[in-house]
């Protein structure tokens, strides 16, 4: 029995931290107009919760292995617990985005430390037991835009981290009971010069970008390419660490080969649309389609639900099917439905269908191309070197969350120079879905399917 409260422990802060993932994006609109700022400082609450599991992840199995799990995870629980309190509390935008930051960070290190508890409880069905967190991942992205959509409408956009609370409270009791102290493992220091050089980097260009959204002036223009170069400069300083850290976040060799940097780009333009642009379908549905706050959260579901069928059923077929054919069926659908999107392509809407079921339609199609590209790229990625998974699955979750800080920066720049939220948004939608389109190529260069 202890050790199914060990895995409801685990599990129910997975759930919890992928809830926080998807559900801001449907109170966006609410607490940029209460706090008094503009779209393109809001979203930062979203990127910047990117970029804070980008930089921790790298060092939360070092953290693990150092310090144990019980503390890692138990630290962990009460720094995303105080900090969801604090984002309920926060009384500007800035507050805001810093304590987003910091429930990143606390976020980050909730799966390396689950997974290592479930291994040690169910040695036996650990591939089954760690293989549910994706499911359960699933089902954040399914509850967590339409639970946040019913809080936001029925009380306040603070109240969907003031829930986090009574439940990480109740998740710190349960594993100070049951958690044991795991076996401290000496591990070489993570390579922390390269992990600050690339949030460096990042931040800077993301600032360079904000800068110039906010005012189009003479002064600002310079001041932003300024910002931009030292975000070139410090990426270089980062790539030159890698090459010589005896722990590299980064493994450039992998990066010197054809098939890995088309792997990686491709990994970067998925991360830039299927989840950062895909993170304002709650804004396009609110301002440009007129549906309300709930409303705006259930629409999601369908791409939710899509994406988790077609992704089983693709899982179950790659080995017939290899890996090529699904990543590109799946990347056309995505771009042709993204571009379909678009407010201002065409007149939008099937006619008898209304906008509700157009726009279920076409989120449900583009869910069914990001189940189809999720499996098949990452099995893709894996096959390059399948000795080394673990530094491919990193490598493919860093530029991946990478790009989706990045996708959200440049939408919401599009948005804020745009003349309204329509033309913003048919910029946004078709430029990303010709993005994804001429990125096909790509995967021609990436592994068809699995050796022998």
């Amino acid at each position: 029995m202890r050790r199914y409260l060990i895995f409801a422990t685990a599990a129910m802060s997975l759930f919890m931290y992928a809830i926080d993932g998807t559900v801001v994006a449907v109170a966006f609109s609410n607490f940029t107009r209460e706090l008094h700022t503009n779209v393109l400082w809001s979203a930062w609450t979203i990127s910047i919760f990117f970029i804070a599991v980008t930089i921790t992840v790298p060092l939360a199995g070092n953290l693990v292995d150092n310090f144990g799990r019980k503390k890692v995870f138990l630290l962990s629980l009460l720094v995303f617990t105080g900090s969801s309190l604090a984002c309920g509390l926060a009384p500007t935008i800035s507050a805001l985005i810093a304590f987003r930051f910091l429930q990143g960070i606390g976020g980050a290190c909730f799966l390396p430390a689950a997974s290592g508890m479930v291994s040690d409880h169910f040695p036996e069905n650990r591939e089954a037991a760690i293989g549910l967190f994706s499911s359960i991942f699933s089902m954040g992205m399914v509850i967590g835009p339409n639970l946040g959509g019913w809080i936001v409408s029925q009380y306040s956009w603070r109240y969907i981290f003031y829930i986090n609370v009574p439940i990480g409270i109740l998740l710190m009791g349960s594993s100070m009971l049951l958690l044991e102290e795991s076996k401290i493992v000496s591990r070489p220091h993570v390579d922390l010069v390269g992990v600050a050089l690339m949030s460096g980097s990042l931040l800077f260009l993301m600032s360079g970008l904000n800068l110039v959204g906010e005012s189009f002036s003479i002064p600002s223009i310079l001041l932003a390419a300024l910002l931009v170069l030292v975000s070139l400069f410090l990426a270089v300083l980062f790539l030159r660490q890698e090459k010589r850290a005896d722990e590299p976040i980064l493994d450039i060799a992998l990066l010197q080969s054809t098939p890995f940097a088309a792997a990686n780009v491709t990994n970067l333009v998925v991360g830039i649309t299927v989840i950062g642009v895909f993170s304002f379908i709650p804004l396009y549905a609110t301002s440009v389609r007129g549906l309300s706050t709930l409303m705006s959260g259930v629409i999601l579901t369908p791409r939710s639900l899509a994406m988790a069928v077609a992704a089983t059923v693709t899982s179950l077929l790659l080995k017939r099917w290899g890996y090529r054919w699904p990543m590109v069926l799946g990347f056309c659908l995505i771009s042709l439905t993204t571009m379909l999107l678009a407010p201002g392509l065409a007149r939008w809407g099937i006619t008898g269908w209304g906008t509700i079921k157009t726009l279920s339609l076409l989120l449900f199609l583009n869910g069914i191309g990001g189940g189809m590209v999720f499996p098949a790229c990452n099995n893709a990625c894996i096959e390059l070197m399948p000795d080394k998974v673990e530094t491919i699955v990193g490598l493919r979750n860093m530029f991946r969350n990478v790009g989706a800080a990045i996708g959200v920066t440049l939408i919401t720049l599009i948005l804020h120079v745009s003349f309204g939220p329509a033309s913003g948004f048919t910029i946004a939608f078709i430029s990303f879905g010709l993005t994804f389109l001429v990125s096909i190529p790509l995967l021609f260069l990436m592994p068809a399917g699995r050796r022998a």
